[in-house]
């Protein structure tokens, strides 16, 4: 008895579970265990940016790249940011502690992780968040890092505007 194959499709299921295979190998190895501490942080930050990282800095040239001040207290802002990040699609809160949450981002297509570590610290009457966002793998992330970081702002600015802005009085009739 003759067997009937479909042509190509045992070519097809290998380049499938190799694409598989590498999607996959695409997340890199996480570069700690758990959240950084703040001079880690402050660490990796004084390293400034590289070909696939972004850091913010108060002398950024480009503005989504500033550090970002809140006029609240440091433990509602790290709260606000947590719940933030885990509304936001392919981001995942790795660890947190006191002063930094190490959050992570997944690109679509191909899964190539970022890790992204925000220091949270107080700033006379307010939060001054700091952001490092670094790609695992590559030599270069095609301006990744910095989206990341804009995503991340933009995510808690929305936030912000959700739970923390009255709404508009009622008009008066007449």
């Amino acid at each position: 008895m003759r067997r009937m194959t479909i042509p190509g499709s045992g070519q097809t299921a290998i380049y499938l579970a190799l694409l598989a295979l590498l999607a996959g190998a695409c997340a890199g190895t996480p570069p700690v265990s758990r959240a950084p501490t703040p001079e880690e942080v402050r660490a990796l930050l004084a390293k400034g940016p590289g070909s696939n990282i972004a850091v913010t800095s108060d002398s950024s040239r480009d503005s989504l790249l500033a550090d970002k001040r809140l006029g609240a207290p440091p433990e509602l802002v790290r709260e606000s940011l947590l719940d933030a990040i885990r509304k936001l699609p392919r981001w995942h809160v790795a660890d947190h502690n006191a002063s930094v949450i190490w959050a992570t981002r997944t690109t679509r297509i191909f899964r190539f992780v970022d890790d992204v570590y925000i220091l949270v610290e107080a700033d006379g009457r307010g939060t001054r968040l700091r952001v490092r966002s670094a790609s695992r793998l590559g030599e270069g992330d095609l301006g990744q890092n910095a989206r990341n970081i804009a995503e991340l702002f933009a995510a808690l600015d929305a936030w912000v505007e959700r739970h923390f802005t009255a709404p508009p009085p009622p008009r008066a009739e007449g």
